[in-house]
């Protein structure tokens, strides 16, 4: 998934509502091209949530508020939370932990897992693959969690994976899309691969504005294996590269590099571009005129980013993902109207965070197929389970602990939000992973 260039952030104070459109516009205007969301759900070890039953919390963690105070009874199932909370990925910790906290209150009103309630201890891993460690292992050793929920950066995920889900056999749920390469027995992949995200994405803009391409990436994994990946979409389809490059983290000045895109003048420019350089290296291709002859395409945009970027380009993007707040279905109306309902009306679901309320409700599913608290049986089970989440019914493929996705195609629209254009219905993972 996409780094961030956004300077580290210092410590939040706890607030109860949720990041929303208002917040993005609200935090943004006037300070230049910093994205400030909202502050995380933070409940601090306070005596209430201290002093429940059986949750022996350590220093330092956080617990989600009223996570316990449930009509399930005995002792407190923990799962843990690791959120990027500060540093330069601070925009999307928030997006993944109300999500998280939703997903166990939830559960808990109804009764709890195996008839016991969960408590989520969230720990800020400061977007830092070493802290990532750090509090992964106090998660699976300390506080001995059940499993491990979260994070957006691959260097975060490959770290947690190996160091910490391989090493001590704890289940750890990774929600965000990304480029795949990540495979073991305790990781369970919830995010989209590229063949779910871009195999129906690049011939849709093929048709809709050409067969030539331009791609600029930040320079890391992600970037870097995803176009590859389009690339031989693209050769496949008919079409051609008119370029491809990478660029160090928080460039500012675009012009060089626009003014080559200029130059090549090809059909789609599409940036792999996170963070706060995603938002300027856009506004300077508007400023640059560039957007009245060439088509603009992304997968990362989503309804975080598309209200910072001026009222009068916002409309007319397409973007792949498997989630969009727009999908009209009974469903996602519901989970909408019950998250903006705990977090505010204008509280804001992306991709990540559907995946990360998926994956508790997966999790759930298994250990109740398992019918007892075992990390291995739980994995065991997993591939037998199904969740009808907001996006649609998926499940866990046998064998690689991949999920079937649902794949959409929506665009943008001038006040912030998104039309869903196409619904390509639920696609395989193609991960190349045995277990």
């Amino acid at each position: 998934m996409a780094e961030s260039s956004r300077p580290p952030l210092g410590p939040e104070p706890p607030v109860s509502g949720g990041v929303g459109r208002r917040t993005f516009l609200k935090a943004t205007a006037g300070a230049g091209l910093g994205l400030v969301v909202g502050a995380p759900i933070l409940a601090a070890c306070s005596p209430a949530a201290s002093s429940t039953p059986g949750a022996t919390v350590a220093p330092g963690a956080t617990v989600t508020p009223g996570a316990s105070a449930t009509p399930a009874g005995g002792e407190p199932i923990k799962i843990g939370g690791l959120f990027h909370l500060t540093g330069v990925g601070a925009i999307w910790g928030p997006l993944q932990q109300q999500p998280a906290t939703l997903a166990v209150e939830e559960i808990n009103s109804a009764g709890g897992v195996l008839g016991r309630p969960l408590t989520l201890i969230s720990e800020d891993d400061q977007t830092d693959p070493d802290v990532s460690v750090q509090k992964g292992t106090k998660l699976a050793l300390e506080d001995e969690v059940e499993a491990i929920f979260g994070l957006v950066y691959s260097s975060t995920r490959s770290a947690v994976a190996a160091n910490v889900a391989a090493r001590y056999k704890t289940p750890y749920f990774y929600p965000t899309y990304n480029e795949g390469g990540v495979c073991g027995r305790y990781f369970v992949n919830l995010g989209a691969l590229p063949n779910q995200q871009l195999d129906f994405f690049i011939p849709y803009l093929m048709e809709r504005f050409g067969k030539s391409f331009y791609f600029v990436g930040q320079d890391y994994v992600w970037p870097r294996e995803s176009i590859k990946y389009c690339e031989k979409l693209i050769i496949d389809n008919g079409g051609t590269m008119a370029g491809a490059e990478f660029v160090a983290f928080g460039t500012t000045d675009w012009g060089p590099v626009l003014g080559r895109i200029k130059d090549k003048a090809p059909d789609v420019y599409f940036p792999f571009i996170g963070g706060d350089d995603l938002i300027s290296n856009l506004r300077q291709f508007f400023d640059f005129g560039l957007n009245k002859s060439i088509g603009l395409a992304s997968t990362l945009l989503d309804e975080s980013f598309i209200p910072v970027l001026p009222a009068d380009v916002r409309g007319g993007i397409p973007c792949a993902a498997s989630y969009f707040m727009a999908i009209d279905s009974p469903e996602n109306k519901d989970f909408l109207a019950r998250f903006q309902a705990r977090f505010g009306k204008d509280a804001i679901v992306t991709n990540i965070g559907e995946g990360t309320y998926d994956s508790i409700y997966l999790w759930k599913a298994a250990v109740e197929k398992a019918g007892k608290l075992d990390k291995d049986a739980m994995i065991d089970a997993l591939p037998d389970v199904s969740f009808k989440a907001p996006q649609g019914e998926i499940s866990v493929e046998k064998g690689s602990n991949h999920a079937r996705l649902h794949q959409l195609i929506a665009e943008t629209k001038a006040d912030g939000t998104f039309q869903v254009l196409e619904d390509f219905g639920l696609v395989d993972p193609i991960s190349n992973c045995a277990i």
